[in-house]
């Protein structure tokens, strides 16, 4: 029953297979010369915002609950109250007027079927959620992005409505509006999208579900901006390097540093050479660190000793794994329609979405199908993620 465009709270789901389903899209219309214009709005305390008694109307008329169920609901969601310990000493109690109980199961289920309805409202837009982040966008072209904002704020408009019939409350000071295209497009003469009465700002960078985006999918700002957070962390580890054993330096890289490097690089794995080069650069340096090794040492052998290959079969592993879980898994139902499996019953090779830029060249879709048309048909067959893995790291040898 959730929305196909609610990516939050659900298996299989994550913020990076909802940016991976935006940034296809996204793709194949600028190959197509048009120009997005992408929104991110932001809430104000969204989850501290659900009202119970519209809730309750929503399930028992969009979700066909039951007068007992809906009664039940109702019952978890009213008469909380709440109190601030410090000390030992306690606050006097508050009753809590709205909102889901924090922590709570249930609480991401009942914000999902909430704001469930949003994107029935849309005619013009393309929009993706994660829970209360909102992606909105639309496509032009380059000569009538003018218009496309006049369309766009019409969008807005029923979204805000929607909202404050909702009493939650959108954050226009903290949404963002990013012009996408092949070529960089003066904006100075635009007139920015807004909420209500407040506009929405124009900028080259923003930060959308944990990762940067730019106005040409470049991803080179997110790698710098990464890479430059990493370094603050290692510079920190390599003060307490001479009081740590190997083990646990490998252990504070495997946890503490890597997820950070990592978190999306199905995004960003096949980016610009010089991107590549920082993100190698790096990857090296973290090997130092673990392996007390100094600036000028030879480093290629220890950095395959983190996880037992180059950093650079590390990145097509990632992307390799999640192309596997999309065919396999058949899900998200939204990634799996962007792949075309060949006909031929012999093999199970992948059709590479049509393209004609590099920036095409460069995205998820294009790169996983010709890392995975390259691999044995025998792994290709492989439903197990595991022994799929298994397969993969084995042709790196």
């Amino acid at each position: 029953m959730i929305n196909s465009h609610q990516s939050g709270f659900r298996k299989g789901h994550s913020c990076v297979t909802a940016l991976l389903d935006v940034i296809e899209n996204i793709r194949s219309e600028i190959d197509g010369n048009k120009v997005c214009v992408l929104t991110l709005l932001d809430h104000t305390k969204a989850f501290d915002s659900v009202e119970a008694e519209i809730t309750c109307t929503k399930l028992s008329t969009l979700f066909n609950f039951s007068l007992s169920a809906t009664k039940l609901v109702r019952s978890y969601l009213t008469g909380r109250s709440q109190r601030v310990s410090v000390n030992n000493s306690l606050s006097d109690s508050l009753d809590v007027m709205k909102g889901v109980p924090q922590g709570s199961i249930l609480g991401p289920l009942l914000f999902n079927l909430y704001i469930n309805d949003l994107p029935d409202i849309l005619e013009n837009c393309r929009i993706h959620i994660y829970a209360d982040d909102i992606q909105l966008y639309t496509f032009c072209n380059a000569d009538s992005i003018a218009n496309c904002i006049v369309n766009l704020n019409y969008e807005l408009n029923k979204i805000f409505e929607w909202a404050t019939n909702n009493h939650l409350c959108l954050n226009p000071q903290k949404s963002k509006c990013l012009v996408i295209s092949k070529k960089l497009i003066n904006i100075t003469e635009l007139d920015p999208p807004c909420i209500g009465s407040q506009n929405i700002n124009f900028c080259d960078t923003a930060k959308n579900l944990g990762i940067t985006f730019d106005r040409t999918l470049s991803w080179n700002s997110h790698i710098s901006s990464v890479v430059g957070k990493v370094y603050g962390m290692l510079r920190f580890l390599w003060s307490t390097q001479e009081f740590t054993p190997l083990s646990i330096r490998l252990l504070l890289s495997k946890t503490y540093l890597l997820p950070t490097l990592l978190y999306g690089c199905e995004i960003f794995a096949n980016s610009s050479q010089a991107s590549k080069h920082k993100l190698n650069v790096l990857f090296n340096n973290i090997a130092r660190y673990i392996f007390k090794r100094h600036r000028h040492d030879h480093i290629s052998e220890y950095s395959k000793k983190i996880v037992g290959y180059s950093f650079e079969n590390l990145l097509n592993l990632r992307t390799l794994a999640t192309l596997h879980k999309i065919i396999f898994s058949k899900e998200p139902e939204y990634l799996y329609r962007h792949i075309t499996l060949s006909q031929s019953s012999r093999n199970n090779k992948i059709i590479i979405p049509r393209h004609r830029t590099l920036l095409s060249e460069r995205q998820f879709f294009v790169h996983s199908a010709r890392l995975w048309n390259l691999l044995p048909i025998s792994t290709t067959l492989i439903q197990s993620t595991h022994l799929f893995k298994k397969s993969v790291i084995s042709s790196f040898d």
